[in-house]
C-alpha cells in the first residue's frame, strides 16, 4: 500500500514530536498540581522520562511554550541542565507575564465581587 510522501515525511514527524513535547510539559505542570505533596509524584517521573526522550529527539521546547510555574521555580531549566541541554529563559519576560496575569486575576476578582454584591 502506497502512502503520500508528504504524509509521513520527517518534517511532519518532527512537528508531531515537538507538539507532543509541549503537551508533555503541560501534563507535567498538571501532574505536579495533583501530587500528594504538591510538587512531584510517580506520574511526574513518567512524564519526565518522556520529556527527556522527546527532547533528545527534537531539542528543547521553547520556553515561551512552557507553563510559567515551571519556569519560575526552575524546573524547566533544571531538567535541561541535568540532560546537558542548554536552554535560556528570559526571566524578566516571565516576571512581566506573571505580573500581567496577577493584575488580570485581580481585576476579574474585583469585577466578580462587584457583580455578586449587586445581585
Amino acid at each position: 500500500m502506497k502512502t503520500s510522501e508528504d504524509e509521513f515525511n520527517s518534517q511532519n514527524l518532527d512537528d508531531a514530536a515537538r507538539w507532543e513535547l509541549a503537551l508533555l510539559w503541560n501534563d507535567l505542570h498538571d501532574a505536579r498540581g495533583y501530587a500528594a505533596n504538591g510538587e512531584w509524584s510517580i506520574k511526574c517521573d513518567g512524564l519526565l522520562s518522556r520529556i527527556q526522550v522527546f527532547t533528545r529527539l527534537v531539542g528543547p521546547t521553547p520556553w515561551e511554550e512552557i507553563p510559567i510555574p515551571l519556569l519560575e521555580d526552575g524546573t524547566y531549566q533544571r531538567i535541561h541542565a541535568e540532560m546537558g541541554v542548554p536552554v535560556w529563559v528570559d526571566m524578566a519576560r516571565v516576571a512581566e507575564t506573571r505580573q500581567s496575569i496577577n493584575e488580570q486575576t485581580s481585576r476579574l476578582r474585583a469585577t466578580s465581587r462587584g457583580v455578586r454584591s449587586e445581585t
